[in-house]
């Protein structure tokens, strides 16, 4: 009678080694994931950004591609926006490369602050047109939505849109003196009201000449703007 009962203590024995063994490779691979997003998001932020490669005179404050290109792309967006923030990182290169280097696609960079997202949002907007009246908006864009969006208002503290004037070269008293005047505050207030009359509801909101997208995805946006050159001839 107790060979059975020595035999069943082994067997639990073994299935606790197996369930501790199976608890420890698990918590072992949550690790590697977690450290494997957080150095993803350190190189992201780290990341050096510069000026578009296009001619000089492609680039006016917040608007990017050649006067003459056929199809216009306006980008609604917050500072604060998480998808804004993908859509940065992953849809506005692909279109730069694509369409607008090419001379096809001349994007608009137009914003559209969340009340939610307040005060930062507002902040950010205001630090990013200060940075357009050094002609380098686009690099300053860039550097806050590899950090805004991520760490949210602890992105966009004063010290915070400081230190991305800083990192992408501006003249920063000019940033500083910019900044603390306020002066772009109206610039902002005509963008929300304008963003308002055209019954913008999300963002990003992506509007390719004239047609909002449901969807800002790569492929809709390409498939978009592919639509609308090849109704111009293009």
């Amino acid at each position: 009678m107790t060979t059975p009962a020595r035999k069943k203590s082994k067997s639990s024995n073994s299935s606790s080694k197996i369930g501790l063994w199976l608890i420890g490779a698990s918590v072992a691979i949550v690790a590697i994931v977690v450290a494997v997003i957080i150095f993803n998001e350190r190189q992201a932020t780290s990341a050096p950004v510069a000026q578009p490669d296009v001619p000089a005179e492609w680039i006016n404050r917040s608007s990017l591609g050649s006067p003459d290109a056929p199809v216009t792309v306006q980008l609604w967006e917050d500072f604060l926006c998480p998808s804004c923030q993908q859509f940065s990182r992953t849809v506005k290169p692909q279109i730069v490369e694509e369409y607008v280097k090419s001379g096809k696609v001349r994007l608009e960079f137009h914003h559209f602050p969340l009340q939610q997202h307040a005060p930062g949002s507002f902040m950010s907007a205001i630090a990013a047109e200060c940075a357009a009246d050094q002609n380098l908006f686009w690099p300053y864009h860039d550097k806050a939505f590899q950090v805004i969006a991520a760490e949210q208002q602890g992105g966009a503290t004063p010290e915070k849109l400081m230190s991305f004037a800083s990192a992408v070269g501006l003249d920063t008293d000019a940033f500083n003196n910019c900044m603390s005047s306020q002066q772009h505050q109206q610039t902002i207030n005509d963008s929300l009201a304008m963003a308002g009359q055209l019954n913008l509801r999300f963002t990003p909101s992506v509007i390719v000449d004239g047609q909002l997208l449901e969807d800002s995805s790569l492929g809709n946006v390409q498939a978009t703007i592919d639509a609308a050159l090849a109704a111009k001839g293009q």
